[in-house]
């Protein structure tokens, strides 16, 4: 499972994930005119990748080199950079997983990890965190996406440990490479679940989302120049086959094609490539390298849009709670997240306010001041929706969905307003429903920072509105339709934790 339109909504500029970003892409500005010569890319003596040797046996980290080179029996007459990470061993021997269970789900600790104890518990000082009901409800949707696969985690995490950002001792002293550790092993699993956590968060989010709006041929030179430059970082790829997370490790040239040699969990032990045409700014992906250039399986893409590129030091960052209350720790007014729990189903969110109005399923642009981003399976469904609004308006909510008999929750959290969740759990669509739009749930959320919501149930469903009565107390309201309820504004002495 994998982002599948990180749409960058007006990308919010003081957030210090672009400045990075920026620097880390170095020639990732240009459009046009990517050749192998602008790249540095040369041929010279033998090497190897993914194990394939010519010759010369296995290749030194990061040599330049090329002419009579295979790649997985691929020839590759230029080579433009060579990490030296290869899927065997320096990838995991098990592929990548879906399911969520008790021994690799977000849990507490991972939340504490990511924003620290301030913002999870009730009460930081105690020596047992007892986490406040609004982290446990956005680590309850986590785990919805978490079950349909951890790509994102494991191609991040991978990373890390060929890069040495992560020592291999730390998870099994006995390890010698990453191929050694074990699917079975907690603390690994832990890892992985961080990792791919991280790309959730709004400052993540947005580098990645600015990377989106390049051209394939500059996602070239950024995955070049970074690799060059020895800085970890991972790739997404987007079709109409879904969304997907690689590790990149290496960029060859053979005309017309550039090809990002990359490290897919789908596939343990075996290269995939990324291949580019920069003269038509076109790109596929092959999962099993094939000597004939132009094989598609299916993965591919035209223009901005379908290729990512995310630098490591961003996940790095501290990152925004999404579901805080402090102003100095949250500068979002509100963090929106729609889920399902059937991964089959699209969840969109349709949003209008002053000089706002936007359907995230578009995947077009929005004001500035939001971040959106699209989660979707392998199978390309849409999943879930997440918007970070920077303003603090009045905004009108109206959830879509492509399966409107499953549940579907949308929880609604910014320091101005408690945490709050509706989620609409019998069928959407009973028989002569009239009014709804298609794809469109009969409700409708209106929240301001100053009145707070209203949530009004405009057909025969029902609906349960919860919300942080006090710090560590929820109220629930269940609303058969039509009807509609209230939840207050922020308590200032302290109401939502």
């Amino acid at each position: 499972m994998r982002r599948r339109a990180l749409v960058a909504i007006g990308v919010v500029l003081s957030l210090v994930a672009l400045a990075t970003l920026a620097s880390a892409c170095g020639r990732a500005s240009q459009d046009e005119g990517v050749t192998p010569t602008s790249l540095g890319c040369r041929p010279g003596a033998d090497t190897t990748i993914a194990g394939v040797p010519t010759g010369g046996g296995r290749g030194d980290a990061g040599r330049d080199a090329g002419t009579g080179t295979t790649i997985a029996g691929v020839p590759t007459p230029y080579t433009c950079v060579d990490t030296g990470f290869r899927p065997d061993p320096d990838g995991f021997s098990f592929a990548n997983w879906g399911g969520v269970a008790a021994g690799d789900a977000i849990t507490t600790k991972t939340l504490v990890a990511l924003f620290g104890a301030e913002n999870v518990c009730i009460d930081a000082g105690q020596r047992q965190c007892t986490p406040r009901p609004s982290a446990i409800a956005w680590a309850a949707q986590m785990n919805e996406l978490l079950a349909n696969g951890r790509c994102e985690g494991m191609s991040v995490a991978a990373e890390r440990f060929f890069t040495g950002l992560t020592e291999l001792a730390r998870l099994d002293s006995s390890a010698n490479a990453t191929e050694d550790l074990s699917e079975h092993n907690r603390r690994l699993v832990e890892d992985i679940t961080y990792w791919w956590a991280t790309q959730l968060m709004p400052e993540v989010a947005a580098a990645a989302s600015a990377s989106r709006s390049l051209q394939p041929s500059a996602i070239v030179a950024a995955v070049t120049a970074g690799l060059r430059g020895g800085s970890a970082n991972t790739m997404g790829l987007y079709s109409k086959l879904g969304g997907h997370a690689v590790t990149p490790f290496a960029v060859t040239y053979d005309e017309p094609y550039f090809s990002i040699w990359v490290y897919d969990s789908n596939h343990p032990g075996r290269p995939g490539r990324v291949l580019v045409d920069a003269a038509t700014q076109t790109w596929h992906y092959q999962s099993r390298p094939s000597p004939d250039a132009r094989a598609d399986e299916g993965w591919n893409g035209s223009g901005p849009g379908g290729l990512e590129y995310t630098p490591m030091s961003v996940r790095m960052l501290h990152f925004t709670t999404p579901f805080s209350n402090d102003t100095g720790e949250n500068a979002f007014a509100l963090a929106i997240v729609a889920t399902s729990a059937d991964s089959s189903t699209a969840v969109d969110l349709r949003i209008s306010g002053p000089g706002i109005d936007i359907d995230t399923a578009d995947g077009g642009p929005a004001p500035e001041g939001m971040i959106v981003q699209r989660i979707e399976n392998n199978n390309g469904i849409g999943h879930a929706t997440f918007v970070y609004v920077r303003p603090s308006i009045p905004l009108v909510i109206t959830p879509t969905a492509s399966e409107t008999r499953v549940p579907v929750t949308i929880s609604i959290d910014g320091p101005s307003l408690p945490w709050q969740e509706v989620t609409l759990t019998t069928p959407a669509f009973p028989t002569r429903l009239a009014a709804a739009a298609p794809g469109a749930l009969p409700v409708r959320i209106e929240v301001s920072p100053d009145t707070g919501t209203r949530v009004i149930v405009t057909g025969h469903t029902t609906v349960t509105v919860s919300y942080n009565a006090t710090r560590a107390r929820v109220h629930r309201t269940k609303i058969a339709g039509p009807g509609e309820t209230r939840v207050p504004a922020r308590d200032p002495t302290g109401a939502g934790g």
